[in-house]
């Protein structure tokens, strides 16, 4: 009798552990909003691509959502592609880049930062049923800098100082990449806007865009280097005591980061949207250069970084 009552029980307690797990299954399915149909979200494949691409996949999967890991998946043209063929749902791309994607746009929308976005977003919304999410108000484009003993010393706070410092017969090497330098939304557009001009031998061209070595040879002062193209949130320059000159005109485009959805997923899941834009309306260009210091200095994980990020904003418990 004893051993009887020993054996229901211990039936008893298997039944109760089965209907437990069954039940935790079925509530981690109700959560899941997409459980058959995963999203899949990417990036390009840089250190800042990586850290919103991953605030992207964070907080959706927060927020009860199945998601495919194709973070920092490719370089923009490879990223830009999988969109379009369906091969990547979500991703990350900057309004500026509009300009290599849009046809017949005058120029000078890129400049402005609304209308570069709006231009963009209708453009991909009526042709390629891509939508463009609000940006973060964080400008990752192309500027000037300079370190800050050599700005206090010549007056430099904006290219209208360098301007006159260059036309003052001021020594200048620059260091800036070949496209850079040969387009009119660059440094050619500097030069006519702001009315100075640089010979030749005043600048060091690199067939690239690493600003990371062009920013180590300004700290370094290599081959008389002052002047060094930067992007607005290089990681780099919290810490080096570096100078962005400031450019009122906006010459080169406006790059700021929105997450791009194709149209039929956002249509399925509207609810991304709005979770999405929460997440990019709190960043800034502060936040993101310390964001990219973290990884790029201090040797953090890009998803590191986002989780403490969405953390340290509310976003995450």
């Amino acid at each position: 009798m004893k051993k009887n009552t020993l054996l229901t029980i211990a039936l008893g307690l298997i039944f109760v552990l089965l209907t437990a797990c069954n039940s935790s299954s079925d509530e981690t399915h109700e959560e899941t909003v997409n459980p058959d149909d995963p999203i899949v979200v990417g990036s390009f494949v840089d250190t800042e691509g990586g850290i919103l691409g991953n605030m992207v996949l964070l907080i959706l999967e927060k927020n009860g959502y199945n998601i495919t890991d194709k973070v920092q998946f490719g370089t923009p043209d490879v990223h830009r592609n999988a969109l379009l063929q369906a091969e990547l749902d979500i991703g990350i791309d900057y309004t500026g880049n509009g300009q290599y994607y849009a046809e017949n746009v005058d120029e000078e929308v890129w400049r402005d930062a609304s209308e570069g976005y709006e231009t963009i977003k209708k453009y991909d919304e009526k042709n390629n049923d891509l939508i463009w999410l609000a940006p973060a108000e964080a400008n990752n484009t192309e500027m000037l800098a300079v370190k800050k003993e050599f700005a206090e010393k010549n007056g430099l706070e904006t290219l209208d100082d360098f301007a006159d410092y260059v036309n003052d017969g001021g020594e200048v090497t620059l260091i800036t990449s070949q496209l850079f330098a040969e387009k009119e939304l660059g440094l050619l557009g500097m030069e006519e806007e702001y009315g100075f001009n640089l010979d030749s031998d005043q600048l060091i061209m690199l067939p690239h865009g690493n600003t990371a070595e062009m920013i180590s040879a300004l700290v370094q002062g290599t081959d008389d280097v002052n002047v060094s193209l930067v992007y607005g949130t290089d990681g780099s320059l919290p810490d080096l005591n570096l100078v962005v000159l400031e450019d009122p005109l906006s010459i080169p485009p406006v790059f700021e980061p929105s997450v791009v959805v194709r149209g039929e997923v956002l249509e399925e899941y509207p609810d991304i949207q709005n979770i999405v834009e929460d997440v990019f309306a709190t960043i800034n260009l502060e936040d993101l250069q310390q964001m990219n210091k973290d990884v790029i200095v201090d040797g953090l994980s890009p998803k590191d970084v986002a989780r403490d990020y969405l953390t340290e904003e509310g976003f995450l418990n």
